[in-house]
């Protein structure tokens, strides 16, 4: 079957919604959200992907026969040598698990599976903002911050597959705690929790009346959404600390730049597509004042175009040239 031809679907795996979406060639023809709980097993899990991966193809008028393969993006550690997850935040029962098997059994065809933020910038870089580039590093900032490297036109996994762990870069030796089990990495201090946490604490001092009336003392309602709409309704406070936190997303970019001289850095994720306004620029900035000038003069920075989509088409795309390789 030609490259064009090929019906695949690919899967945005987490762990409590499910988006699959079914490619032809670059056409999306039908796409399915589902919600997942993990908890309820591996049975319960699988059902759901299997039901909704049915759907799809019923939407795109299609019959499982005509499915060539399957991806998935899924959050978590994978380790390549052995074609494993090592572990994945909130799905307890992925832990050492051959997932590809399992959804190549579940499903009766070729099956890959990738971590999640390497299938989001995958997307991009073949459809979206970093389309044509070469060199990419991509910082996802969402309750926490996924990272992704694509080198040479090719995504860089490292010796196992965990490398682009960008959320993990070393920013301040007295920071907070990281769920990674050490202090001050950049995701303690810019991801999304952190600064709900911060803002909730500006919010109590009377810092962001905007926030505080929408969103009282809970900070589990200071989602993205409710800071966006805090900053537009004029909660300029909360608007500088978006800033500072955009601007250590800049020290992390500056970083990689001196490192491995990108042409494209793409920034997404749930804060990104709130507070996009904000963060991009100021972000930029900050990785332009830190980075070596000669090589971030030639640096573009940009915003991810396919927002939900992204992990969908690049999981497509990728077991697409898995079955081409």
């Amino acid at each position: 079957m030609a490259k064009k031809d090929k019906v695949v679907v690919g899967i945005d795996l987490g762990a409590t919604k499910i988006l699959v979406g079914v490619l032809k060639g670059r056409k999306v023809l039908a796409t399915v959200k589902a919600k997942t709980d993990p908890s309820g097993g591996e049975g319960d899990f699988f059902a759901t992907i299997a039901a909704t991966v049915s759907r799809a193809l019923a939407d795109s008028g299609l019959k499982p026969a005509q499915l060539a393969a399957v991806g998935a993006g899924c959050p978590g550690v994978l380790d390549i040598r052995t074609n494993r997850i090592i572990s994945s935040a909130n799905i307890p029962f992925i832990k050492d698990y051959p997932l590809a098997r399992k959804l190549q059994k579940l499903l009766k065809v070729p099956a890959t599976v990738e971590n999640d933020a390497n299938m989001g910038l995958y997307g991009e870089q073949q459809f979206g903002a970093a389309a044509g580039c070469e060199h990419v590093a991509g910082f996802f900032l969402g309750t926490g911050i996924g990272g992704a490297l694509i080198l040479d036109g090719k995504l860089y996994r490292g010796c196992s597959g965990a490398a682009g762990e960008l959320g993990h870069i070393f920013v301040d030796p007295l920071g907070p705690g990281c769920g990674c089990g050490n202090r001050g990495c950049l995701e303690s201090l810019a991801g999304r929790l952190a600064l709900a946490g911060e803002a909730a604490a500006l919010a109590a001092r009377g810092g962001a009346p905007r926030l505080m009336k929408e969103a009282g003392a809970d900070v589990r309602k200071f989602k993205s959404g409710a800071l966006a709409r805090a900053v537009a309704a004029g909660d300029r406070q909360l608007k500088d600390l978006v800033r500072r936190k955009a601007a250590l997303v800049g020290i992390a970019m500056a970083n990689i730049v001196n490192t491995l001289d990108p042409e494209c850095v793409v920034l997404g994720g749930g804060l990104m597509e709130a507070l996009g306004e904000v963060i991009l620029p100021a972000a930029e900035e900050s990785m332009r004042r830190h980075a070596m000038p000669d090589i971030a003069a030639h640096v573009t920075v940009v915003p991810a175009k396919l927002g939900d989509m992204a992990i969908v088409m690049g999981a497509a795309q990728w077991v697409r040239d898995q079955l081409d390789a």
